[in-house]
């Protein structure tokens, strides 16, 4: 896995989770001959957020014939760049350190970016430390995270990778609540005093339009718009 990013002077919002459900891009291309011929493939992944197809496409790998996959990673904010190593390390963790559903639970808190309990925040800031070393040591990170490489990256990204691990590792509290509340009160502007009217609209004229949208519960996703979880 390769890791760069796009540059701008724009502001952006962090897409924390892609649209599309995690592919595994071996079988998608197993119809196209010339490539299923080829020995090593190249698939560029752009503005993923969460790494899922890299670790779809792993944990199917078994089911074909063996061959090199590299995968190139492109996002808009290097903070998701820095999300896809944290998912990643925290998926392929061996499991006589770490149980098969207590890792499920833990990766599942990461994903969601929200709410963690206190031994899932000690796991995040052991590992902040342990990226920190990666980023500016690509030996260790061979030897850590060897599907990871940084090659590709400018020194001035692998600083601001640096810093923000540092981030993560000072765990520094925040009111999740409150910013998410403050997220829904800037995106509604005058509509937020009736904004459980918004979440019940949004739910039944737009994501039950979709297929499969209607899957989705109703009171877990107006609860999920009201606090994130």
């Amino acid at each position: 896995v390769s890791c760069s990013r796009f540059s701008g002077s724009s502001l952006y919002s962090a897409m924390l989770w892609g649209y599309g459900p995690a592919v595994d891009v071996i079988q998608e291309i197993s119809d196209v001959k010339y490539l299923m011929d080829r020995d090593e493939l190249n698939v560029l992944i752009i503005g993923s957020s969460d790494g899922r197809h890299i670790l779809q496409t792993i944990a199917k790998y078994y089911t074909h014939p063996k061959k090199k996959v590299n995968f190139y990673v492109a996002e808009v904010m290097l903070d998701m760049i820095a999300r896809t190593m944290l998912l990643i390390l925290t998926a392929l963790e061996p499991p006589e350190k770490l149980g098969l559903f207590e890792k499920t639970r833990l990766w599942m808190e990461i994903y969601g970016n929200t709410l963690i309990r206190p031994n899932s925040s000690k796991y995040l800031v052991k590992k902040a430390h342990q990226l920190v070393h990666m980023v500016t040591d690509e030996a260790y990170l061979s030897f850590r995270l060897p599907l990871v490489c940084i090659g590709m990256m400018k020194y001035k990204e692998r600083d601001n990778m640096e810093t923000i691990f540092q981030f993560w590792a000072k765990n520094r509290f925040e009111n999740v609540v409150k910013l998410w509340d403050g997220r829904i009160r800037q995106s509604l502007g005058t509509r937020y005093d009736s904004k459980e009217g918004v979440f019940d609209w949004d739910y039944y004229m737009r994501l039950k339009e979709i297929p499969e949208g209607s899957r989705i519960n109703p009171r877990e996703y107006k609860h999920w718009r009201a606090t994130g979880v």
